[in-house]
Parts: structure tokens; sequence; C-alpha cells
């Protein structure tokens, strides 16, 4: 006779892999546009810095190590990225990714003037997981705008608005 924590344990088993399978289930057989899949916008934190968001869709994932950023004229100082989740990547070997959403800081080494406008731009590389799909890389530049008076949470440069669903 099979005890019930064993049947308890069985039970719990098959009901994680069907959460799984599901998952990769619900992830579209058709590939999104890199801009799509890799959504883009930036918020000031204060006139030294800007708080870059990028929204990763589910069943993707990009690298940390081919991301970077560009602004022009040149004000970017040392960015630290966020502690990925480790892959073993066919492609590229032992390496790290991001299958959520992020955001990083981008610290300036002086303050930008206000009512100026300036370029910030984003390489990336990512994958559609369950396809197996890997973009060649690929870079979005953003136009900077910034305001006379910054509002701390204000959205100052982004790419197309991510739409929601309901």
């Amino acid at each position: 006779m099979i005890s019930l924590r064993v049947c308890s344990l069985v039970a719990s088993f098959f009901f994680t892999l069907s959460i799984g399978s599901s998952a990769f289930a619900a992830c579209s057989t058709q590939p999104l546009q890199d801009k799509d899949a890799f959504r883009l916008s930036a918020i000031p934190i204060d006139g030294r810095s800007v708080e870059v968001r990028i929204a990763v869709e589910p069943c993707y994932y990009l690298y940390q190590n081919k991301l970077s950023f560009l602004i022009e004229p040149d004000v970017l100082d040392k960015v630290t990225l966020p502690v990925g989740e480790h892959k073993k990547d066919p492609a590229f070997g032992d390496t790290m990714i991001y299958r959520r959403d992020l955001s990083i800081v981008l610290p300036f080494t002086k303050e930008l003037p206000r009512d100026s406008a300036y370029s910030l731009k984003v390489n990336y590389q990512g994958c559609a997981e369950a396809i197996g799909l890997c973009y060649p890389a690929a870079a979005q530049v953003l136009t900077l705008k910034v305001p006379t008076t910054a509002t701390p949470g204000e959205e100052v440069f982004s790419t197309a608005p991510r739409k929601t669903w309901f």
C-alpha cells in the first residue's frame, strides 16, 4: 500500500510539472520583433542619474554581457548591472541572463543641463527561449529631453508604450 505522504509527493510533482509546461505552452511559436520582446523606457532620478527600465516579455531573456549604454554627449559614469540568472548557453557558454523586467541606474559624471536633448543608445541581445531563437545583437536609441524642472518619476524618454490588455 502506498503511503499518503508518497501520494502527496507524486501529486505535487505532477502539479509542478503541469504549471511549468503550461508556461511554455503559453509561449507563442511566432517570435516577437526584438523591440517588442525587450521594451525600453527611462525615468530621471535626479539631474545626475536616470533609471532605464527594460520590460522583458514572458518566454524571452536578455544576455547580461550584451547590455551596454552610450549617452551623447558622453556623461555616463560606471554602470552597475543587477545580478542575473546563471545559464549554460550552447552559443555563449556559462553566462548571466535576465528573464524578468529589470531596472538599471545610469549615473552621470556631471549634471545634465535642463531643457536640453540627448541620445541614449542601449545595446542588447536576447532570445525567445520556447522556440530556441536568438536575436542578433541590436540597439535602440532613445531621445532624452531633460525638462526645465524634473519631477522625480516623470518619464522623459521611451520607446513605444507597452500595451496592457485586460
